[in-house]
């Protein structure tokens, strides 16, 4: 196992500097070898197959009720270059999904419609303030910076390993996407308010490590990553974002 960092691009902080860089980083994408002759052995295969289906369909969310929370903050706050960051911020995480599925079609592992764990992640969000669901979200894009790491070392396969490195390229500046957009939120809230959200939201972080090993434990496996592994990552790096000590 190695260790995993994160590139330190420079950061936007404005909801038009977030909505420049989206619209520049379509234009900026690594360039997956899509002709590669290799192909994944059976233990490859056999270490990642369900995991990935499960994280593929994740990644192709429509956002609906993201959108619709988005648009309620937009008509109060009249900040509508957020709006469109948001869309374009929708717009490559599905990219990620179809890279993905692009991917398992390649490598014959059939594309999943349905699973628990989405369908959980999207209740979650279903019906919240904005503020509920970038917290839900964050704590789903803290995950995968570590699983896009496991699943790159899971295989030989160079396509994925391209794959996975712009999606990790892409998930850290989502993060501060979020992160950035939920301090503005909290502006007007009490320190001790802004404090108690962030532990929550830590808590909330800390259970779902939990449900995202029992789903994908042969991934992180395959790849030198134990449970506490993961949970040390996270831990590190959701303080370092909510600024918890």
């Amino acid at each position: 196992m190695t260790s995993v960092t994160l590139p330190s691009p420079k950061i936007p902080q404005t909801s038009a500097d977030w909505l420049a860089y989206f619209e520049q980083n379509r234009y900026d994408l690594l360039t997956p070898p899509w002709n590669t002759p290799y192909f994944l052995t059976s233990e490859e295969k056999t270490a990642i197959a369900h995991s990935i289906q499960n994280f593929q369909l994740g990644e192709q969310s429509e956002g609906t009720n993201l959108m619709k929370a988005a648009r309620v903050y937009v008509e109060r706050s009249g900040d509508t270059a957020f709006l469109q960051a948001m869309k374009l911020f929708i717009g490559e995480e599905q990219r990620h999904a179809r890279d993905l599925g692009n991917f398992m079609q390649c490598e014959g592992i059939p594309l999943r419609e349905k699973h628990w764990s989405d369908r959980l992640f999207r209740r979650f969000r279903r019906g919240v303030n904005l503020e509920v669901a970038l917290r839900v979200l964050l704590t789903a894009e803290i995950i995968a910076t570590i699983y896009y790491k496991a699943l790159q070392e899971a295989t030989h396969s160079p396509l994925l390993q391209k794959i996975c490195e712009q999606i990790l390229k892409d998930e850290h500046q989502h993060l501060h996407f979020q992160v950035n957009h939920l301090r503005r939120l909290q502006e007007q809230r009490k320190p001790w308010q802004q404090k108690a959200s962030n532990y929550l939201n830590y808590l909330f972080l800390m259970l779902t490590i939990l449900v995202v090993w029992i789903d994908h434990y042969r991934v992180f496996l395959h790849s030198g990553y134990r449970l506490r592994d993961i949970y040390q990552h996270c831990d590190r790096l959701s303080k370092n974002l909510l600024k918890i000590t």
